[in-house]
């Protein structure tokens, strides 16, 4: 009667219909497998990799006797962590469609979280992810990787990931972080430490920032652009107790007093883009989880002087439409990094262009070694 395994998903409810006359079914689209993707990958039409089963539909049957256990109303268009059982079409004929297998519910679903899927994970032995490591490249597109382990003999799945990053034409790139570039240090460049595990990152304190002339952000002739992306990496250290404070990043005209356009970090978790101009100023704010003492990042894309569009953490987060030049960058504006802020800064990477906020890295994570043994204790 199919492949007695048990099996745990994460999925998104697709919709939900009533095919049969004693079994109501689901359709779903597979997110991430904790346990049972050998299972589901030796069906015949998910062969190959164990693990490349995301965003593949399924679908799920609920006997009669388990009807109960399901909240229907809840589920069409959610996202759930099912327990589940894989009903063979090469077993199973009569009941499997020929469009893939099903999932046989044996238990029940659960609605998901993240406090369910680190609870699900431990108890399959993995241990949560570490941190992305370093970009291997600052532009042109590079890899980074992280990891996690196994506190099991075995376990099923991928102890080590890997995403592309910095993925940005590096023609006309502004790094004024990068190892060779000149920089104005204020007071001075002594409080601009190292951070041990970041080879490329500057740890801050406070009453110390840079400031670059416009003149030397471009080449003779040109000003600020008025469309571009801002990609910037952070941390907050565990002695500011999770507030963040100060400026980031703040391009202040020279001629205009008032006139600048900043991001500033605003309290636990948050951050807000911040344009004053022509006696009025206006803030969008991002949500940022700095709290968590865990690098994040942030990539912001302007266009046309009213829409912006921001990335946190590779993922988008929003659009906001304004109404026309809300945004007018001063193009005579002098570029101010890390003013009052206190925490590690590893990258600040201006692009002259619109849309490159997604490019920072990628939201897609793929398995490079599976079935990691335990960390040496």
């Amino acid at each position: 009667m199919g492949l007695h395994v048990a099996l745990y998903l994460y999925a998104k409810s697709l919709c939900a219909t009533s095919l049969l006359v004693q079994i109501r079914t689901l359709d779903l689209a597979l997110v991430s497998i904790y346990r049972g993707g050998v299972e589901l990958a030796s069906v015949s039409q998910y062969s190959g990799s164990p693990y490349n089963t995301t965003d593949r539909q399924v679908n799920l049957k609920i006997s009669l006797q388990l009807r109960g256990c399901f909240n229907w109303s809840m589920y069409p268009q959610s996202e759930l962590v099912v327990f589940a059982r894989v009903s063979d079409p090469a077993v199973d004929l009569e009941t499997t469609p020929p469009d893939g297998p099903w999932l046989e519910a044996t238990a029940s679903a659960v609605p998901w979280s993240l406090g369910v899927d680190i609870a699900i994970w431990n108890a399959v032995g993995w241990a949560g992810w570490g941190e992305w490591g370093v970009c291997s490249k600052t532009c042109g597109g590079g890899k980074q990787t992280r990891r996690r382990y196994c506190s099991r003999s075995s376990c099923e799945g991928y102890g080590e990931q890997g995403r592309s990053c910095n993925s940005f034409d590096c023609e006309g790139t502004i790094n004024p972080l990068a190892p060779g570039a000149r920089r104005n240090f204020h007071p001075a460049q002594a409080r601009w430490g190292p951070v041990p595990d970041r080879p490329h990152a500057f740890s801050l304190r406070p009453n110390s920032y840079i400031w670059i002339a416009s003149s030397e952000l471009f080449a003779a002739g040109k000003t600020f652009p008025r469309e571009f992306t801002l990609f910037i990496s952070l941390r907050l250290r565990p002695e500011s107790g999770g507030y963040g404070q100060g400026t980031l990043f703040s391009l202040r005209s020279r001629r205009r007093t008032g006139s600048f356009l900043s991001l500033e970090l605003a309290g636990r978790g948050a951050a807000r883009l911040v344009h004053a101009g022509a006696g009025s100023s206006r803030s969008i704010y991002l949500a940022v989880p700095l709290y968590d003492f865990r690098w994040h990042h942030i990539a912001i894309s302007v266009h046309d002087d009213n829409t912006v569009r921001v990335y946190v953490d590779c993922r988008w987060l929003r659009t906001d439409v304004l109404e026309k030049d809300a945004l007018d960058t001063p193009r005579d504006a002098d570029l101010i990094i890390g003013y009052l802020f206190s925490g590690d800064l590893e990258q600040m990477v201006l692009v002259p262009k619109a849309g490159q906020a997604h490019k920072q890295c990628s939201s897609l994570a793929v398995g490079v070694t599976p079935f990691v043994t335990p960390r040496d204790t």
